[in-house]
């Protein structure tokens, strides 16, 4: 072998070794990002002696694009557009409620927080959480990447 041959082929394996390195934290550096902005939405029941809400939070770090949600009673769709009246039906709830829905195409920000259902006034927050353990939830939200995550809540405690 000449010392041409040998450098040649030496430039050859640093060329293809710097290759495979800027892919490889190519891959990394987008993987990074879509983490980076990776909405996580979780929903919680809160109740004190007094009070009950559902609330929906983002805990992630970038915004979530609602693409639906669905309300269950009893694994039974609720399909009306008063979702609030038919919820408090269904569950034979003689209590004041306020509903905030949630629509389609609209987007939580990281950290924000809203109530889904929101007690009016003083309850027996015992009995209503019995109630509302035939309730759930499922939603189904993108990332900015459009990276689907379906997060289903029913309260079985």
């Amino acid at each position: 072998m000449t010392l041409e041959l040998l450098i040649g082929v030496s430039g050859i394996i640093i060329a293809l070794g710097a290759a495979i390195t800027t892919i490889w934290q190519g891959i990394l550096t987008r993987q990074h990002n879509r983490l980076s902005v990776k909405p996580i939405i979780r929903i919680d029941r809160n109740s004190t002696l007094n009070n009950f809400n559902i609330e929906l939070l983002n805990n992630g770090f970038g915004a979530a694009i609602i693409k639906s949600a669905k309300y269950f009673v009893d694994n039974i769709e609720i399909e009306d557009n008063n979702i609030s009246a038919q919820v408090i039906e269904k569950l034979e709830l003689n209590d004041s409620y306020e509903h905030f829905q949630i629509l389609t195409g609209e987007s939580l920000s990281c950290g924000e927080q809203r109530s889904l259902f929101k007690s009016i006034g003083e309850i027996d927050s015992t009995k209503v959480m019995d109630k509302f353990k035939r309730f759930s939830i499922e939603i189904k939200y993108e990332s900015i990447y459009n990276e689907k995550f379906i997060i289903k809540n029913q309260d079985n405690r």
